[in-house]
């Protein structure tokens, strides 16, 4: 990895770093699966837990549930593989945090606040009541309206601590091996291990022991684990991988691209056993928590899904057909999509909910997730064209042209996937 910053002593600025790193493409199509599948598994929560539904229908949506596991592990996956790509030398901490506060935490209060007038005044018709307003100071640290909103109470804690973890990982890199590309790889690859490993027994603690601890904890104590999905800590695997990913990128695209066959096998196996799991633990209804992220089966799952469709975008991005496309737009205002996609379900589900829909519960999740993808990417797609919009999603993500040494670049990562698809 080039550093652009070799050869001075000074901190460069933000544009200064940025300015000369290869875009990284299939990040944009990243962004997107994480997006839908987000939007998915919301859709389903909708439906899965009604009363009027069947047996044969909360079976299938719970099957279809597991495949949107990989959603909110991979956006932080994707936060550690940018923050890493592009401060890979010394960071001037004021301006990376002003603009990640302008471009993240800002439209985060936009739609706290959306979420907050929506659920207090127009369904809870209590927005005048004096007990209602300090409500929003609490929707700021434990969002509970805008339910999906504590992802950015969680993802902002890795960039106000990323100089912490720029420097362990720089302090690591150092110690690798420089003569050698193929011992650095394995000092790497030894280490991503014993990080699975560490991160696997962490989740073990937390689904099979936390729970018991916070029941016989008091206060602070039992808050602190009960709330223990807002700490990034409990996904700090997933933002190291993509470091991982971000200072080896070219050996990390050949990685996935060979390992499709195996981690299909993987993921196959890891969602039969999962789907066991939440069948044997279900009784009148389908209990979902049983696959939520913070379990080593689902560990498993997401990781073999990453790996996969990190495979399958690079296929994408050298066949550049109309899902290419698709899937471009859609990653390009996966962050307003992601603010406003609850918003728009709330709008479908004052419609639905008064149905009778036994029977249909399958269809209505599927038919709602395409309405409310489609309505929130098209909601952010227009609001990022307002004067205002930045505060409302954040950058519009526009395309810029790559140059031709990009191009060379990117189609050299690619060369060998031909001889994978063939195997």
């Amino acid at each position: 990895m080039i550093n652009p910053q070799e050869g001075n002593g000074r901190k460069a600025s933000e544009p200064d770093i940025r300015r000369k790193k290869e875009r990284i493409e299939e990040v944009t199509l990243l962004r997107a699966f994480a997006f839908l599948a987000i939007t998915l598994q919301h859709c389903i929560a909708e439906y899965i837990y009604r009363p009027d539904i069947m047996q044969a229908d909360s079976i299938m949506l719970a099957m279809l549930f597991h495949f949107t596991r990989f959603g909110t592990p991979t956006f932080v996956f994707l936060s550690g593989l940018i923050l890493f790509y592009n401060y890979s030398g010394k960071l001037d901490y004021r301006s990376f945090i002003r603009k990640r506060f302008g471009d993240i935490f800002v439209p985060f209060l936009c739609w706290t606040f959306v979420y907050w007038i929506a659920v207090e005044g127009v369904i809870g018709s209590k927005l005048m009541q004096p007990s209602a307003w300090p409500n929003i100071f609490l929707q700021l640290v434990k969002p509970t309206n805008g339910y999906h909103l504590w992802f950015i109470v969680m993802i902002f804690q890795f960039y106000l601590l990323f100089p912490l973890f720029s420097k362990a990982v720089a302090s690591f890199r150092k110690r690798l091996p420089l003569h050698s590309e193929g011992g650095a790889f394995r000092m790497a690859l030894w280490a991503s291990v014993a990080l699975c490993l560490t991160y696997g027994a962490l989740l073990w603690l937390s689904y099979y022991k936390m729970p018991g601890w916070a029941a016989s904890a008091d206060g602070f104590w039992a808050g602190l684990i009960t709330y223990r999905s807002y700490y990034f800590v409990m996904y700090v695997f997933y933002f190291l991988i993509g470091g991982v990913c971000a200072f080896g990128l070219a050996r990390f695209r050949a990685f996935a691209a060979d390992a499709m066959g195996w981690t299909t096998f993987v993921f196959i196996g890891a969602y039969i056993w999962l789907g066991y799991d939440v069948l044997r633990f279900s009784t009148e209804r389908m209990n979902l928590q049983v696959s939520n992220y913070l379990k080593p089966t689902t560990f498993l799952i997401i990781v073999s899904q990453l790996l996969l469709l990190y495979g399958f975008a690079l296929l994408l991005q050298k066949r550049k057909g109309a899902l290419y496309r698709m899937l471009r737009f859609i990653g390009r205002h996966s962050f307003g999509g992601f603010l406003s996609h609850a918003f728009v379900l709330m709008l479908a589900s004052a419609v639905t909910r008064p149905m009778t829909l036994s029977g249909a519960h399958l269809p209505a999740a599927l038919i709602t997730f395409v309405l409310v993808a489609a309505g929130a990417i098209g909601l952010a797609s227009l609001l990022g064209k307002l004067p205002f919009g930045r505060w409302l999603v954040g950058p519009a993500g526009r395309r810029k042209p790559k140059s031709a040494a990009a191009d060379r670049s990117a189609a050299e990562s690619l060369e060998g996937l031909k001889g994978s698809i063939r195997g």
